[in-house]
């Protein structure tokens, strides 16, 4: 059902704001509206939040949270940077997100956590005023999962959990979140302002929430994803979870009104890095950029670098073009074939990769002489029959790989990947 409420302000202008709605509504002194707005949210009286608000800011610790984005603009006048931004927070970084939920969250994913009071963005923004907006909406989602104690949805359980709640029409940039305490979901939806503006989208939407049992509220607030241009709702199976949300962005709304200050960013050149107080102080060196430095590996070679992500390696040798299409169309039928999900899963991994391989051998030759369809796409492709014959096909793969290229790290690893594929294959038919 569709549920409404007065929601419980957590700070003084909060407080006051709603004085003034239940002055209007219920005709009382401005007074004893300040006093009714303190009790609903659990206070004795105006006062009595006065104190003890006041007295939480005063003994209250602020920690200091860094994110940092490298850019570079290849415009007219090339460019380049790195831009740090400090945010105050209340709990240590550490205490309410966790290094695998980082990316996870709206406004993270490319961040990762570098140490315990840094997020870094590991590929380069566009420009220096990119740069800044990246970091400002990453902030925005660290205030939030902080004040509201949610956490990134990561598990399939919660998000089947959720999938009726992604029928919500008209539903747009949603994202996913979990109570830390509780484990009840609440889902994010942030469809643009000129969608909402509609009447009939509107009213399409309130008709399916009644009908869902579900609960839903659209707070003073701007939300995560374009704040200014999408309109934010939060829809979830919990109405106290509803109630506690939406209290914590709107008090969120009054810290944040005058936006974020120039003063809490600083630049430093692109080549170097970000040191944040705590790394600094637990003498804890960083290692180079990934993507800006060259290494060795015996028998293989680089094939492509991207700044702020590991190199690619393949081997150093060259597959002939008719082992290729061997490879390819063993792998194109196994594919077709009645495998294992996760043996499936596996065997794709190296489909993909001996592609990207073929083309870096051949990168030199003419693009025409390069099969593109290799290792993708054909018709009427012959399945392997049985467990027996799909083992074959794997280990007449494996018996390319080791005839062709020496033994390396790249060459390891993807016949790891192939040995795996074998082992559920057969596991699956035992």
């Amino acid at each position: 059902m569709n549920t409404t409420f007065d929601v419980r302000a957590s700070t003084l202008p909060g407080i006051k704001r709603k004085a003034k709605s239940l002055g209007r509504d219920q005709s009382l002194p401005h007074r004893a509206a300040l006093d009714a707005s303190a009790r609903l949210s659990g206070f004795e009286s105006f006062q009595h939040a006065q104190k003890v608000l006041q007295c939480d800011r005063r003994v209250h610790r602020v920690h200091s949270v860094f994110l940092s984005a490298y850019w570079r603009d290849s415009t007219v006048n090339p460019s380049s940077g790195l831009e740090i931004l400090e945010l105050s927070s209340p709990r240590p970084l550490e205490e309410f997100l966790s290094r695998y939920q980082c990316g996870l969250a709206q406004n993270l994913q490319g961040f990762f956590f570098e140490y315990s009071d840094h997020l870094e963005m590991r590929s380069n923004a566009s420009s220096q005023a990119r740069a800044k907006e990246i970091l400002t909406r990453a902030a925005l989602a660290l205030q939030f999962v902080e004040a509201a104690r949610l956490r990134p949805v990561t598990t399939m359980a919660h998000r089947k959990a959720m999938e009726m709640a992604e029928q919500l029409p008209y539903c747009d940039h949603v994202s996913r979140w979990v109570c830390e305490k509780s484990g009840d979901w609440i889902m994010l939806d942030e469809p643009y302002d000129h969608m909402m503006a509609r009447q009939a989208a509107a009213q399409v939407r309130d008709a399916w929430v009644l009908s869902s049992g579900l609960h839903w509220a659209k707070p003073r607030w701007e939300g995560l994803y374009n704040p200014g241009q999408t309109v934010p709702y939060f829809v979830t199976n919990s109405a106290e979870l509803l109630r506690r949300v939406v209290s914590s962005v709107e008090g969120l709304a009054e810290q944040n009104r005058t936006g974020i200050a120039s003063s809490a960013f600083s630049s430093q050149p692109h080549n170097g890095q970000f040191i944040s107080p705590a790394r600094e102080r637990d003498g804890k060196k960083r290692k180079p950029r990934p993507g800006t430095t060259f290494g060795f590996s015996k028998n293989a070679v680089e094939y492509r670098w991207r700044e702020g992500y590991a190199s690619r390696w393949r081997p150093a040798q060259q597959m002939s073009m008719q082992n290729h299409h061997e490879m390819g169309l063993t792998l194109k039928r196994l594919y077709a074939s009645n495998t294992p999900l996760q043996a499936h899963a596996k065997l794709q991994e190296i489909q993909s990769e001996l592609e990207n391989w073929m083309f870096a051998e051949y990168r030199l030759e003419d693009r025409d002489d390069v099969d593109v369809d290799v290792y993708y796409g054909g018709h009427d492709l012959q399945k392997y029959t049985g467990v027996e014959a799909m083992v074959s096909a794997v280990d007449h793969l494996r018996s390319i790989l080791i005839g062709t290229y020496l033994d390396s790290k790249p060459l390891r690893d993807y016949l790891k990947k192939l040995d795996s594929a074998r082992q559920l294959i057969l596991e699956a038919a035992s």
